[in-house]
């Protein structure tokens, strides 16, 4: 080395490859060229030792269609184990590419590849994730604000109802079924029925139907013994088991497969269960509160809904309102949304003009897409001072003189556009992150894509 040579000092990145395939996939001469550290754990335990022992911030999990529930099992024990490790997957078949299948991966990864892989997209991929993880962990965790006894924040008529509702079938041990559409705050109200009710000592286990397919919904619903299927290396404990003593939330009912809806039903009657692979009954007692965001009357008429299944679950009936018809609570989520994210040595507020724009906007995404978007606000703004474009809202304006007639079905097409479109910028056309950020399915991500007719 002369005098005019420096020594550089390599900064390597510490990355989890959890491998359960027979493939064993050579990821870390590949990445070593990009600067990362790889480290291979093909057990549970192997990979909790290296979450102790390093500070990963990305994790790489190879799957396959035979081996995806036992991957997808542990990962959830891993998420457990440390909180923000965001995950990408690499696809070691094609079969994956079966709808069922596929229409999970969103829940878990924020990004999968398959093989053979294009190393470079792949680092840009890691880069990306990386930079995301670290966000997170630096990111102070929002301070609820909310009052411990009356989180459902809202003055209105129909807030009001809803509150006192809740109440009254809180002090009754019956199934609850509530309806509403996406980001209405379905899962508040059930998590409030549980915490007012007898049972608010016990477990609150929740369950999204829609967010696993059929082959791997009654596994994760009623678990399964040891050697029941290929790769059920060991016991697994359901949802409804874990839920003994406690509330059990069924989210997305609707999506439920009929098979599913059967068995579901049949321990509605008995609360008894039987593990796949298990040849004993397990006697459960639990509360069940369903939700769903599409009609179950329509979904019976169609064939895709049991019709004794809905009555045995609407025996007590809620309803979550569209923002759009309580905009009156608007001012008021967005002061506390304000006030949760806003840095505390920084406090953000809107200008009017930005204030009347969300009083104008329908809110398709309803109060979770308030939330999201005043969070990417306060993240993204140039200023203290969040203006409309900062939130990214764009009223449609039509002829003040009514010569025209407004053509709602349009409406809601320019309103899913434009989130669709803001999604896909901001995840740099990144249809997974897109998908994960807007807490859709890759599948109907892909649907509104093409009702909307945008070209990629």
């Amino acid at each position: 080395m002369n005098k005019f040579q420096h020594k550089v000092d390599i900064i390597y990145r510490d990355i989890l490859i959890l491998d359960l395939t027979s493939e064993r996939i050579c990821c870390g001469e590949e990445l070593k060229q990009f600067h990362w550290r790889c480290f291979h754990a093909n057990t549970l335990s192997a990979a909790i030792k290296s979450l102790q022992k390093y500070n990963f911030h990305v994790a790489i999990a190879l799957i396959s269609a035979t081996q995806l529930q036992r991957v997808l099992h542990t990962i959830n024990a891993l998420n457990e184990a440390q909180d923000n490790l965001i995950w990408v997957a690499i696809s070691v078949d094609s079969t994956l590419d079966n709808d069922q299948l596929a229409s999970c991966l969103p829940r878990y990864f924020t990004d999968y590849h398959h093989l053979p892989i294009d190393w470079e997209h792949f680092n840009q991929t890691l880069g990306h994730a990386y930079g995301m993880a670290r966000l997170k962990q630096q990111s102070p965790p929002p301070v609820n604000h909310l009052h411990h006894e009356n989180p459902l924040l809202g003055n209105s008529g129909l807030i009001n109802t809803l509150r006192s509702n809740i109440a009254k079938v809180a002090k009754v041990d019956e199934a609850v079924l509530i309806s509403g559409e996406t980001g209405t705050g379905k899962g508040l109200c059930a998590h409030l029925i549980h915490s007012q009710s007898k049972r608010s000592n016990g477990p609150f286990i929740t369950i999204n139907c829609g967010a696993l397919p059929a082959s791997l919904i009654h596994s994760e619903l009623f678990g399964h013994e040891k050697g029941a299927f290929t790769g059920a290396d060991k016991q697994y404990i359901g949802h409804i088991e874990r839920a003994n003593n406690g509330t059990l939330f069924l989210d997305e009912i609707g999506d439920l497969s009929l098979e599913s809806q059967v068995n579901l039903l049949q321990f509605l009657e008995e609360h008894i269960i039987e593990r796949l692979g298990g040849s004993k009954t397990i006697t459960i007692n639990c509360r069940i509160i369903f939700a769903s965001h599409i009609n179950l009357e329509t979904a019976i008429e169609e064939g895709r809904f049991r019709e004794d299944l809905y009555y045995r679950i609407n025996i007590l009936h809620l309803h979550a309102p569209s923002l759009r018809d309580h905009k009156a609570d608007i001012t008021l989520l967005a002061k506390e949304y304000l006030h949760q994210y806003s840095p505390t040595h920084q406090p953000y507020a809107l200008i009017p003009q930005a204030m009347a724009a969300m009083l104008e906007y329908e809110w398709p995404g309803n109060v979770r897409e308030l939330k999201n978007r005043i969070h990417r606000a306060i993240i993204m703004a140039e200023s203290e001072n969040l203006s409309e474009t900062d939130l990214g809202i764009k009223v449609p304006k039509y002829p003040s003189d009514g010569s025209d007639i407004v053509n709602l079905a349009q409406h809601r097409v320019e309103i899913d556009t434009e989130l669709l479109l803001d999604a896909i910028k901001r995840n740099d056309h990144n249809i997974s992150a897109a998908a994960r950020e807007l807490k859709i399915s890759r599948t109907t991500f892909y649907r509104l894509i093409k009702k909307c007719k945008i070209k990629l």
